[in-house]
């Protein structure tokens, strides 16, 4: 049997807090939020922000892992960048500091339920969950080869896809049905 080495998060990644910013219309830079970020990042209808020194050090690099601190989705996506970004505090943003994981395995893993199971035994609150710092830092990552990242990846985008184009089947065979019934009964 292999063994595949488990790593803190931490000593793979840094974990930064995302910012508050007040949101204008006429700002160069999107500000993301949760709601920005449903099945990756959508910059194009995200709030804006006035660009300031402030917001120069906080952009958002290729490659960042955008992850929900706050609820109990425990939403995480990758930010690919498309234009001049920030993360708002309802995230925190993991920037890979090794070579040892992929942004889009360790986004992967942590979508996984075994780690949402982490999350929601280390989150604190109950209105509104929210994960703190060190329960993120110590999350412990299997790293298997580089290789075996790219492949757990694609079967996880795979079986994604799959699921929907049975879901679009699902719903075609239904308007077709009652497209049928409905010619029936008239």
């Amino acid at each position: 049997m292999i063994t595949i080495e488990k790593i803190l998060l931490k000593e793979l990644a840094d974990i930064l807090s995302g910012i508050y910013e007040k949101t204008d219309p006429n700002g160069e830079i999107a500000y993301l939020q949760t709601k920005d970020c449903p099945d990756g990042v959508i910059t194009k209808y995200a709030s804006r922000v006035l660009q300031t020194p402030k917001m120069q050090k906080n952009l958002l690099q290729d490659g960042d892992i955008l992850f929900a601190s706050k609820g109990v989705n425990y939403l995480s996506v990758v930010f690919r960048e498309q234009e001049k970004a920030v993360a708002s505090t309802s995230f925190f943003v993991i920037r890979l500091k090794s070579s040892l994981v992929t942004p889009e395995y360790l986004c992967w893993f942590l979508q996984q339920p075994t780690t949402k199971a982490y999350f929601k035994t280390n989150q604190a609150g109950s209105a509104t969950p929210l994960i703190h710092k060190p329960a993120v830092e110590n999350l412990e990552i299997p790293v298997p080869t580089l290789e075996e990242q790219n492949i757990i990846v694609n079967i996880a985008y795979l079986s994604q896809r799959e699921k929907e184009i049975q879901q679009a089947i699902i719903e075609k065979k239904q308007i077709i049905v009652q497209q049928l019934l409905m010619n029936k009964i008239k």
